[in-house]
């Protein structure tokens, strides 16, 4: 066979082989003698579908990254039981992005393939991991040292302009605004409504991109209080709120974060970390309401208190011209008197000067030739003559050279 190529040798069919349906029951078997009778499996909900079954898709994921998934099913006949028992537990049902502990058994069908089939559920489970979570949270924003931070600012003494942040046409924000809008219609107060998503794996972005709107608002003009408000939910549902930057962005909030969620038995993180909390949308409201009343009523009082201690002012003004009015004509008089009676003096001791007077008191007046008064030694020494001028007469004399 030198120099010629070996011609190709063609593969024979085996004369024995198993049909895929052959193969998979034996998969099948395999799994169910592996995985005898039911365990408990640890995972989270991916999706739920609701087709009188309910079709969970089960995923493992660390640290974000999916490692394991799978099918699971709660057959109609386990249905009413399993979600009963789960509702009464955690006020809510199965959804996805739920941590749930369920006990199954393993199932390799040849046409649907792997499943999980779900026979029994541990909803303390669920509460459990809501509430680790939460206090992983605040241990958190406690290291940080931001936890209570809000809680430390002054609370408003009126409401002129706040944020709200809610789920779009909830029926919390309608609650709500059937208490406030009478305070915008009527000018007291301006809201400014801020959509955000609360529930499902949206609602972190959707929360913490609704709270950095409300700081650009505040940035922009200065804000009252932030208000976050829903209507209310089951446990389930509240623990989309425990996420570490929403609560992040509230607790370092410039001004007083309230929150009215709904309820008031569970711990939220907002709740937490909120100036003030109450129970639903409706009291939040009426916290505002009750405060911009309060405010309006005292700003009343003290127009009132104003008014009348103005006018009591302008009385005491009045009484206090006429008495001042007669302080200074009583002085004025008196000033007068004492004037009138110096001037008195004045003249009495002008009068008294007078050269008869003065003669009368010794003295001599001495005259030049002219008639005139010689007040001057050297004056009298050139005059040929002075005339001395007595009370009684006058004296002629001739000076010394």
């Amino acid at each position: 066979m030198s120099g010629r190529k070996r011609k190709k040798e063609t593969t024979r069919p085996p004369e024995q082989f198993l049909e895929l349906a052959d193969v998979l029951t034996y998969v099948g078997q395999v799994i169910a003698r592996g995985v005898p009778g039911g365990v408990w499996v640890r995972a989270e909900l991916a999706s739920v579908t609701d087709r009188r079954h309910l079709y969970l898709d089960l995923v493992q994921l660390e640290d974000g990254i999916e490692v394991a998934k799978c099918r699971a099913t709660i057959w109609a006949r386990e249905r009413f039981s399993l979600e009963g028992k789960f509702r009464r537990a955690t006020g809510g049902v199965f959804g996805a992005g739920l941590k749930v502990l369920l006990f199954c058994t393993a199932e390799f069908h040849a046409q649907y393939g792997f499943s999980l089939n779900v026979i029994d559920v541990a909803p303390e489970f669920t509460v459990g991991d809501a509430a680790l979570k939460l206090d992983q949270l605040r241990q958190t924003l406690l290291l940080e040292g931001i936890y209570g931070l809000n809680r430390l600012l002054p609370l408003p003494t009126d409401f002129t302009r706040v944020a709200v942040i809610a789920p779009a046409e909830a029926a919390g924000l309608g609650d709500f605004r059937r208490e406030t809008d009478p305070l915008e219609a009527a000018g007291l107060t301006r809201f400014l409504y801020l959509e955000a998503t609360f529930q499902g794996p949206a609602a972190s972005e959707s929360l913490q991109r609704a709270a950095a709107q409300a700081r650009a608002l505040h940035d922009q003009s200065p804000l009252d209080a932030l208000v976050v408000i829903r209507g209310g939910g089951a446990v389930t549902d509240l623990a989309w709120l425990n996420d570490l930057g929403f609560g992040r962005a509230l607790a370092t909030f410039p001004v007083p974060v309230i929150t009215g969620l709904g309820h008031a038995r569970d711990d939220t993180l907002p709740d937490e970390v909120a100036a003030i909390r109450t129970d639903t949308p409706s009291k939040a409201a009426a916290l505002i309401v009750r405060t911009v009343v309060q405010t309006a009523a005292q700003a009343q009082e003290d127009a009132r208190t104003i008014r009348t201690q103005a006018t009591q002012w302008l009385l005491d003004a009045d009484a206090g011209v006429s008495w001042a009015a007669d302080r200074i004509l009583r002085a004025a008089q008196r000033t007068a008197d004492q004037a009138q009676a110096s001037t008195d003096a004045l003249m009495r001791q002008a009068l008294g000067l007078t050269p008869a007077r003065t003669l009368a008191r010794g003295y001599v007046l001495v005259r030049d030739p002219a008639g005139q008064p010689v007040t001057r030694a050297a004056e009298a020494r050139v005059r040929e003559h002075l005339t001395l001028e007595f009370q009684d007469g006058s004296v002629r004399v001739r000076p010394e050279p």
